[in-house]
């Protein structure tokens, strides 16, 4: 368990910043100021097409970070307290929330995001099984595909989370 521990601990700071981040974007806040000190004739801009439409499937979508933030802390305290049970519900939370949950609300109106997500979905798919395996047969290598593949859904999460910034005018 302890080499599940580290990568558990190692990721987990990152992705629970990331998925809550991700489910984070307050609402209205794609356009600009509205005080001015100017009189304008012109009307000020609105957000854009994509900017509504990628909000719009972020308010469906956004609760599965805040889910996936929570099973990888299940998976963390679970493991630090060498409960078994815990640790395979949590890896079993962090699959159903990601290979299940949000992949039922993709795609993204935008592509690149919605690579970005699904490729990130993937890797967790991979890592959650990689964990359930690790509790049932305690094989070393299962323990690194779990840490390879985390890391990776990181590195994806991270780009998901610029691209979503980029679409939202932020």
């Amino acid at each position: 368990m302890a080499v599940v521990v580290g990568a558990t601990l190692a990721g987990i700071g990152l992705l629970v910043v990331a998925f809550i981040g991700m489910a984070r974007h307050p609402a209205g806040d794609t356009a600009g100021p509205t005080a001015s000190t100017n009189v304008s004739t012109s009307a000020a801009p609105g957000p854009s097409a994509l900017a509504v439409a990628v909000r719009s499937w972020e308010s469906r979508a956004g609760d599965h970070f805040t889910q996936s933030a929570r099973a990888l802390e299940q998976v963390s305290d679970a493991t630090e307290g060498n409960d078994e049970a815990g640790v395979r519900a949590g890896c079993q939370r962090l699959h159903d929330t990601n290979a299940v949950g949000l992949q039922a609300d993709l795609p993204t109106p935008d592509p690149a995001l919605t690579g970005e997500l699904q490729s990130m979905i993937d890797d967790i798919n991979i890592a959650a099984h990689a964990c359930l395996r690790f509790v049932d047969a305690r094989q070393p290598n299962d323990a690194t595909n779990y840490q390879i593949y985390l890391a990776r859904a990181i590195d994806h999460l991270t780009t998901a989370k610029r691209i979503l910034n980029d679409d939202l005018g932020q």
